[in-house]
């Protein structure tokens, strides 16, 4: 548990702070065997971060049969590497990314109904104590026909179906939202007695702060967003969407992100002590559960 801090000078110090028993988490962190792999998570954990949630990385080099198994396996492993090898905490999400619609049609496939199977899968493979959260699942982030839209919301409504089965957190991949756009979410999410336990990506430039709702907001942390919101009142983590494939280069921004947003919010924030117990502790405990940040091979 956090220790307490009252009187205590703003520190810049990561080590130190983690000590203390703030999770400095990244929310939302992709990797690959293959890519930069323990070299980025080092890069996090050098600036001070000891735990993120390892979400899979839609892969299209995989045979769409059997693609979500080989998807999820691949993923599972990563974080038992990195729980062995870096002795760091690492929820794992699991889930159809909302463009894996486009290459099961374009193959042949029921969209809808393979999305479903890969859903299924998941909450198995939560209930079996292997993953914690079900995601990113949502729409695609970017116009197209009706007809996508209204399978995308028949999928969406059934994963919030079993994540409220499972009693796992939710991580939604939508188009930016209006406050109409998170009042149909909201419902839909009533419907399915999901409530809490939701997550949405939020854009990179968010301008709707302003907007109340229960989705839990998982921002990007660039510095202009993290000044954004990091007054606003709402419930946030903060997240990097770090997609590991070097030819990117550092896309979506580095892994070692959001440790540096600490710095700019203990320097930044009057009642920084406040703001990093609710990001850093409160919020992840809260979605994720608390034994799941003790999970670790190392001690």
């Amino acid at each position: 548990m956090l220790k307490s801090m009252a009187g205590s000078e703003p520190l810049t110090d990561l080590k130190k702070i983690s000590g203390m028993g703030y999770i400095i988490f990244d929310n939302h962190m992709h990797l690959r065997t293959d890519g930069r792999f323990l070299n980025a998570v080092d890069m996090f954990l050098k600036a001070g971060g000891n735990s993120f949630n390892l979400v899979n990385l839609p892969d299209a080099r995989l045979p769409v049969d059997d693609y979500y198994a080989t998807l999820y396996s691949s993923t599972i492993r990563m974080s038992e590497i990195i729980r062995e090898e870096r002795g760091i905490s690492v929820p794992v999400t699991l889930g159809p990314y909302p463009l894996d619609y486009f290459r099961f049609r374009e193959s042949g496939y029921d969209p809808v109904a393979e999305m479903k199977k890969g859903i299924d899968l998941a909450a198995k493979l939560i209930m079996q104590g292997k993953a914690s959260a079900l995601g990113e699942i949502g729409r695609p982030h970017f116009p197209v026909e009706p007809e996508i839209v209204e399978h995308s919301n028949e999928i969406t409504e059934y994963a919030m179906s079993t994540a409220s089965d499972t009693g796992s957190p939710l991580i939604l991949h939508t188009e930016d939202l209006d406050p109409d756009g998170y009042r149909f979410l909201e419902k839909m999410a009533d419907r399915t007695s999901l409530q809490q336990s939701i997550k949405i990506f939020y854009p990179q430039f968010p301008d709707d702060f302003e907007t109340k709702t229960g989705l839990v907001r998982s921002v990007l942390a660039s510095r202009s967003n993290v000044r954004k919101i990091m007054n606003s009142g709402l419930r946030f983590l903060l997240e990097t969407d770090y997609v590991d494939d070097p030819s990117l280069g550092w896309k979506v921004i580095p892994p070692d992100s959001v440790p540096k947003r600490v710095e700019l919010i203990i320097t930044e924030v009057t009642e920084w002590e406040k703001l990093l117990e609710n990001i850093f502790l409160k919020e992840p405990v809260r979605l994720f559960g608390e034994d799941i940040f003790k999970r670790t091979a190392k001690p």
